[in-house]
């Protein structure tokens, strides 16, 4: 490659580098954190029982309802910086930017530099990816680690290399988002059998070896380590992570379905349905007229194993399409390469898809810039119908690239508007915002009073939600009776009023409900029945 174009290229791949620092880092001094996980992450950072088990308190006397494997990081950077919401933010945005640039040396390997470059680009403006950037969530390290996975996939194709570097991406990507990261396996065992040079089937069983041993680190671990050593298990009946991974976060995540109607909602849309016309034209025509067909392959098949899994799931958050993102832009950027260099023999095809992709745009009750894609998309399509010279060519396709990247740009860029009120527990855009769970005085006063007594536990609240901004505001030790969903069997009658009489625990607080309906609940009850009442749904144990 001539130097002058490789100068030229490496320019650009930083000033997109730049530009997504930029954008993905702005305000995460005062964006709110995820109470919930950020809660762990305090724990984490203080107590190396609680990180290596994911403890949601800083006792490390339950864990959070994943395997904690995204929030290592996160508790590092505190452990280091002190608790604040940019250094636990800082992490996400560090993944975010290196997978706009794992993505670009994916592409650049199969498909050549400019679709690198354009992949990159389309990447850094995929408006859910801003918007995870600037969060907590752990799907940004998820789409990272498949990103490494693709490249060592590639490799394993293009240079007849081994595929354990790939199982090893993937076996890490499990301790992040658990069942959800072997969603890629399908895809790269069909792909590496319809294109892998030889050695197949060996290779495959051996990927498929380190995977399984890989992503069963930390259960092993747990399993291994008796349970008065480490933190109950969240979500689980059993303590059992074996249950927390596979039922309450893979099974539960199917029972009822009803994916399809929130993964085709407007607000999902946004997020990264841009280029979807785009990717199907790249799928179909790049399988038919180019010998890349490894690429445009197995990024199809991402794309459509990840719709399916969606859409026949469970669908919760409009966030999980971040992990459609790389396969979104990957094509994006292949396809606008493949489309210019037909230009010559296919003059139709460029006006089409600009005609196609705008229209999609358009047509879409989003009602943003409208206008302006209208314009753009209109003398894209003169120009590349009317070009007599390379320029004018290029002049139409560079209005078509700005007609079709303008909207979900705005909409990445409305991210940094919106930050200091954006929603932690749901981090996309265009969520309606919510107030950060701060400490109040009411909070203040109530941790005065307990924390005048000399016990392992501050105070005892019915769920993880009383008890998170306790925990991440001021790093109170509460013990979270129940977890996150309040209906963990934890802690025992008889664990809870150990406690008690022990002087372990003096507080307790929560509502009575009769008859109650978890273990949480009933201890609630004891203490309401046994200990004095100081305030309103506040009960002293002390003596009893």
């Amino acid at each position: 490659m001539p130097l002058a174009r490789t100068t030229l290229i490496r320019s650009a791949l930083a000033g997109i580098a730049v530009l997504t620092s930029v954008v993905y880092a702005w305000g995460i001094t005062v964006r709110p954190v995820h109470n919930y996980y950020a809660s762990a992450v305090r724990s984490m950072a203080g107590s190396w029982r609680a990180f290596v088990f994911g403890g949601f308190d800083p006792q490390g006397s339950i864990s959070i309802d994943k395997i904690p494997g995204a929030f290592w990081l996160q508790a590092l950077s505190v452990r280091v910086f002190g608790f604040h919401d940019w250094s636990v933010a800082l992490p996400s945005v560090l993944e975010a930017v290196l997978t706009v640039l794992v993505l670009y040396k994916v592409v650049e390997r199969c498909f050549g530099p400019e679709a690198g470059l354009l992949a990159a680009l389309v990447l850094a403006v995929t408006p859910i990816a801003a918007a995870l950037a600037k969060s907590q969530i752990s799907d940004t390290l998820l789409t990272l680690l498949l990103v490494l996975a693709a490249g060592a996939w590639q490799r394993s194709v293009l240079d007849d290399k081994p595929l354990w570097l790939c199982a090893v991406w993937v076996g890490l990507a499990f301790q992040v988002k658990m069942v959800q990261a072997w969603l890629v396996l399908p895809v790269f065992a069909v792909g590496y059998v319809l294109f892998a040079q030889r050695r197949r089937i060996g290779r495959l069983l051996v990927a498929g070896g380190v995977t399984l041993a890989v992503s069963s680190v930390w259960i092993v671990l747990t399993l291994l380590t008796p349970p008065a050593d480490r933190p109950y298990i969240d979500a689980t009946t059993d303590n059992n992570p074996l249950s927390m991974v596979f039922g309450y976060n893979a099974a539960g995540r199917f029972h009822g379905g009803g994916g399809w109607r929130n993964l085709l909602s407007e607000h999902t849309f946004v997020q990264i349905g841009w280029m979807y016309p785009i990717c199907l034209l790249a799928v179909v025509l790049g399988l038919l007229w180019t010998r890349q067909r490894s690429g445009f392959a197995m990024w199809g098949l991402w794309l459509a194993v990840h719709l399916a899994a969606f859409g026949f799931g469970q669908f919760r958050h409009a966030y999980y399409v971040i992990v459609l993102a790389p396969a979104v832009a990957a094509l994006t950027g292949a396809g606008l390469v493949l489309f210019w260099r037909e230009r010559t023999s296919r003059p139709w095809l460029l006006p089409t898809v600009v005609l196609v992709t705008a229209g999609w745009a358009l047509l879409l009750p989003h009602q943003s810039l409208t206008a302006a894609v209208a314009v753009l998309a209109l003398v894209a399509i003169l120009a590349l119908m009317a070009a007599r010279t390379s320029r004018v060519a290029a002049l139409g396709a560079v209005a078509g690239l700005v007609a079709v990247l303008i909207t979900p740009t705005a909409w990445t860029l409305s991210t940094d508007s919106h930050v200091a009120s954006a929603n932690a527990a749901n981090p996309s855009v265009g969520a309606k915002p919510r107030k950060p769970h701060l400490l109040s005085k009411k909070d203040r006063e109530l941790l005065d009073l307990v924390q005048r007594a000399d016990t392992r536990y501050a105070l005892a609240v019915d769920g993880a939600g009383p008890a998170a901004t306790l925990i991440s505001q001021a790093g109170a030790s509460v013990l979270p009776m129940g977890g996150y969903s309040a209906k963990t069997p934890f802690p025992t009658a008889d664990q809870f009023r150990t406690l008690i009489q022990t002087g372990q625990l003096r507080y307790v607080q929560g509502t009575v409900k009769k008859p109650a309906r978890t273990v949480p609940q009933a201890n609630v009850n004891w203490a309401a029945e046994h200990c004095a009442e100081v305030r309103e749904h506040l009960y002293d144990c002390a003596g009893v």
